[in-house]
């Protein structure tokens, strides 16, 4: 590392600006590429060397190879403008006289590479302009924001997300935003300074926790105001046998939201409870009621009032099925437990074969 930027100080002036040693003009010379070497020569000849300028702290001047490829490309596009018509010319006037034709060629495809290199130098240096465009432009985009999200920047370029990405790399490498800025893929954004914002994943997981703590809320809410109701019809439907089935159902209720609230994850056993038994019990009492206080007793209010009176009872066993339905993970527990314990006390020969089936034989 030391020693690769050793080689690279080789190629700045003291200002920061670019430089084109000797000896690289030398050996283009000696191995025959003197176009090359006459457009290093121009592109030394454009060398900025002033004083070098103070540099504000987090930045760096890079060289600027803009230039560098513009004057190289130029040069040899003109080299090879003036000596490629009089290759043309060669090799026709050899191949009428059939002689000397692959010296002729040589130089028609010396002069073609040229070309070839000269405009693809002119390319690379109008690529090079236009990503220089874009890095001021993501620099504009930033401004004087700490943090900035990659889609933010991306749909000011416009460019891709992942384009995007490469670019804003390039800028921090280039020292655009001092020398703390960098990109944090969790939070998908470029810091440029201070620490990074949440990440999605963690806003997700905290977006999704403040929508159970809600939910709770709401349930919460929704269990007082269903065990309410239930007291309220148990004062208004008279008759001991209906109060104490009433009651029941509201101490079982009470006791399955119980459980609810202690244990949240146990609401998806309990899901078609809340959706539709317990609406149809309410529903069922509060006829029972508005028919009860009619003060009739007619066929219809009658007989609609016996069937509720009678359908109690399967209600009571549903609601009771239903709260020992809510322990089913801890009877699950406990067994596989006790099987465990009485596989471990027999192994170590705490207790006779005999004794542990007759418990088995008894469970």
């Amino acid at each position: 590392m030391e020693q690769k930027k050793k080689f690279t100080e080789q190629f700045r002036n003291p200002n920061g600006g670019y430089h084109i040693p000797t000896w690289l003009i030398v050996l283009t010379f000696i191995c025959g590429g003197w176009p090359i070497g006459v457009c290093l020569i121009v592109a030394r000849a454009c060398e900025e060397k002033g004083p070098a300028k103070e540099k504000k702290p987090g930045s760096r001047k890079k060289i600027n190879t803009q230039n560098i490829w513009l004057v190289l490309g130029t040069v040899l596009i003109i080299f090879s403008a003036v000596g490629l018509p009089d290759s043309i010319q060669y090799l026709v006037w050899c191949m009428n006289n059939n002689s000397g034709i692959s010296y002729a060629l040589e130089d028609l495809i010396r002069d073609s590479i040229w070309l070839v290199c000269g405009i693809g130098m002119l390319f690379i240096s109008l690529g090079m302009r236009s990503a220089s465009k874009k890095r001021r432009r993501i620099v504009a985009v930033v401004g004087d924001a700490d943090h900035i999200s990659i889609d933010e920047v991306a749909a000011a370029l416009p460019a891709s997300h992942r384009k995007t990405a490469k670019m804003l790399q390039r800028c921090i490498d280039f020292g655009m935003f001092g020398e703390k800025a960098y990109l944090d893929m969790r939070s998908d954004c470029l810091v440029v300074r201070g620490e990074a914002p949440i990440s999605k994943k963690a806003k997700a997981e905290q977006e999704a926790a403040q929508a159970a703590a809600r939910a709770a809320a709401e349930n919460l809410d929704e269990y007082e105001r269903i065990l309410k109701e239930l007291r309220d019809l148990n004062d208004l439907i008279p008759g001991e046998e209906m109060s104490a089935k009433i009651s029941r159902l509201e101490d079982l209720t009470g006791k399955i939201f119980k459980i609810a609230k202690e244990q949240p994850k146990k609401l998806g056993s309990m899901r078609k409870f809340m959706d539709y038994y317990l609406p149809t019990s309410l529903k069922l009492l509060r006829g029972y009621a508005e028919l009860d206080a009619q003060g009739v007793e007619g066929t219809n209010i009658g007989d609609s009032k016996r069937k509720i009176e009678d359908t109690m009872d399967m209600m009571v066993t549903a609601f009771e099925k239903q709260l020992d339905k809510m322990f089913l993970s801890e009877s699950i527990d406990i067994s596989a437990d006790i099987a465990a314990m009485q596989n471990l006390m027999r192994a170590d020969g705490l207790v006779e074969n005999e004794f542990l089936e007759e418990i088995q034989s008894v469970e």
